[in-house]
């Protein structure tokens, strides 16, 4: 079990999920012999030190020592825990976490935090049912049916409720027992600043719940029904459990859909994902009115492999837009955008409302331009392009959009300009030239690494390690482990070998942890498999540097038996070679000549019985 999850559950996980797949969502990389190679997305890795082994699901930084599976690459990346990161995997790969699982999952933590999480739950449950059940929801359900055309089936799909003026969920929580502390945490109420107490946060607001992609309630969204009001909408506050960097409206339900379709619909607002929605696409997410993040750029790169933007037509959602195409080319090469522009600037939910949902249905499939078209048509605003200098600067910025299209599409671009302005193509296409071989001085492309950078990081990852000389009695104990970890009965001899132990402390625990995984594991070793059972980030960097040296090393009884002598017996003449040399220092300080002569006779001495017992 890892954490409530049964091992067959993160096996299939592990078989299922490639870590090529995983890695190549946050940084390119290139096919170098056997293995991958890339720039290390832990730190400003300058000369690309990543490696990758598919075969052995393994991944390895020569920098930053950085080391493991793909559990614990996206542990680390993503700040989840080990049973948070299988369940995120598994749906990414399609398998069903079943909401047991899932439950057991996000339910693993201190009480305060369990109790704060159940009462995200509890709070969208009553919101609900006092807006659809309650006179005091009447006038909120009113609005929600005539106002924004939502059916009862809407509204109980997206969990929307109605928060009364009556401290309904404050006096919930007091009835309950719950403390002052929990209450606090979870950020669901604020204080009177007449008397300093507690009222509910979202008082006489419409609440649309906000989840994680686990569909766990985490927060709350709402909209104020007083017209007087001057803050109309409302979210919760940052905190633990609400991340807006990190939280896309609607992924738990869309995942689904985004996973079959491979296309995700980016949209501005709730109610355009909503609107979206009932126009039968049902992959459409939000962001929390804030701008899209790298976070929410690699969450759904793990599903899709198309964005379609869908902002609005004024100036804010066109910026938002550009804006938006830059940090995905930048986070997300390799996936396909659309940018999707509905008629006379409307948004989705205007569309929907004045337009119906059909004419919404067709213009989320056919008002797609790519990111070169919009971006061109986004260099027109505020030009007056019958000025010929403003025309001739719209031309040089059209043309530095188009110098990023494919071959095709920058003909075809350049047709449409040539076309529109009765200028040649030629002309147009000596300009784009210019402009390719100017960007190409200014801003090179930035190296995979050349075979000699990674020649150079091999060579030096196996005589450093992570910053410290790797000594003779060191690399006897990690071929030793290596040893055991590719054969039991090495291991079963080692630990028979009478008053046998480790120099060093990390190769004892490993020892340890390799014999408990041979016996829950007696099948074939896996090296993945085995850094998770381990959990530990510095014994994983150890493996991967023994791995490296001695992963095809050759077990024979000579060879076993050296490594032994190493440790026993020259170990301990290092040891007292060190002592003496301690001793010498003090005695040259102290001029003892008497003593330095016997000091220096007795390390003579030492050093020949280990010469002798290196050759």
């Amino acid at each position: 079990m890892a954490g409530k999850i049964p091992q067959s559950f993160v096996d299939e996980v592990r078989q299922k999920v490639n870590i090529i797949d995983v890695i190549g969502q946050y940084t390119e990389l290139v096919k170098r012999g056997k293995q991958y190679n890339g720039s290390c997305p832990f730190h400003d890795d300058h000369h690309p030190s990543l490696f990758v082994d598919e075969t052995k699901q393994v991944y390895n930084c020569f920098s930053c020592g950085r080391s493991g599976s793909v559990f614990s690459f996206v542990m680390e990346k993503e700040g989840l825990s080990f049973p948070e990161t299988v369940l995120s995997l598994a749906e990414s790969v399609g398998m069903t976490v079943s909401q047991q699982m899932a439950s057991n999952v996000t339910h693993q933590t201190d009480g305060t935090t369990q109790q704060i999480y159940q009462l995200y739950v509890d709070a969208q449950k009553m919101y609900q049912h006092i807006l659809l059940n309650t006179t005091s929801g009447e006038k909120a359900l009113a609005y929600l049916h005539n106002k924004r055309q939502l059916s009862d089936d809407i509204i109980q799909t997206f969990g929307i409720g109605f928060v009364p003026e009556d401290n309904v969920l404050l006096q919930y929580a007091q009835d309950k027992g719950i403390s002052s502390n929990v209450l606090s945490q979870s950020e669901l109420f604020i204080e009177n600043n007449s008397d300093g107490k507690l009222r509910d946060r979202f008082s006489g607001r419409i609440v649309w719940p906000i989840k994680n992609d686990r569909g766990q309630v985490v927060g709350f969204s709402g909209r104020s029904l007083r017209p007087d009001d001057q803050i109309k909408y409302m979210n919760s506050p940052e905190s633990p459990f609400f991340n807006k960097s990190k939280l896309l409206y609607n992924f738990d339900l869309a995942k689904a859909t985004i996973r079959q379709t491979s296309t995700v619909f980016i949209f501005e607002g709730f109610m355009d994902v909503i609107a979206a929605h009932m126009a039968d696409t049902l992959s459409g997410v939000a962001t929390m009115g804030t701008a899209l993040t790298k976070e929410h750029i690699q969450l759904v790169s793990r599903y899709a492999k198309q964005v379609m933007l869908v902002y609005d037509g004024d100036e804010p959602g066109q910026r938002a837009a550009k804006r938006s195409i830059h940090l995905i080319r930048q986070y997300a090469p390799k996936i396909k955008m659309g940018i999707v522009l509905l008629p006379d600037n409307l948004d989705p939910d205007e569309m929907r409302t004045q337009r119906g949902v059909d004419n919404l249905k067709r213009a989320l499939q056919q008002s797609v331009q790519t990111p070169v078209e919009f971006l061109i048509e986004n260099a027109r605003f505020g030009k007056n392009l019958s000025n010929q200098s403003q025309y001739l600067s719209f031309i040089n910025d059209a043309l530095t959009i188009i110098a990023e299209a494919t071959p095709v599409e920058q003909d075809i671009q350049i047709k449409r300009l040539a076309n529109e302005f009765n200028t040649s193509q030629s002309a147009l296409q000596a300009q784009l030239a210019q402009i390719v071989t100017q960007t190409s001085v200014t801003h090179p492309k930035r190296s995979n690494g050349t075979q000699n950078d990674v020649e150079q990081a091999k060579s030096s990852f196996e005589t450093v390690d992570v910053n410290h000389s790797i000594t003779r009695v060191e690399q006897a104990e990690r071929a030793l482990i290596m040893a055991m970890i590719k054969s039991p009965s090495v291991l079963a001899y080692v630990k028979q070998t009478e008053g046998f132990a480790f120099i060093h402390s990390d190769y004892q625990l490993l020892m340890m942890l390799v014999d408990i995984y041979h016996n829950q594991h007696p099948a074939q070793f896996d090296l993945a498999q085995f850094m998770d059972f381990i959990q530990k980030p510095e014994l994983n960097q150890k493996l991967m540097a023994m791995e490296r040296v001695f992963g095809d090393l050759t077990i024979n009884d000579e060879a076993i038996h050296d490594y032994l002598h190493i440790i026993v017996e020259e170990a301990p003449l290092d040891e007292k070679i060190n002592r003496i040399q301690e001793k010498l220092n003090i005695a040259k300080a102290q001029h003892d000549q008497t003593q330095m002569i016997t000091l220096m006779t007795e390390l003579i001495q030492l050093k020949r019985q280990k010469q002798q017992y290196s050759l």
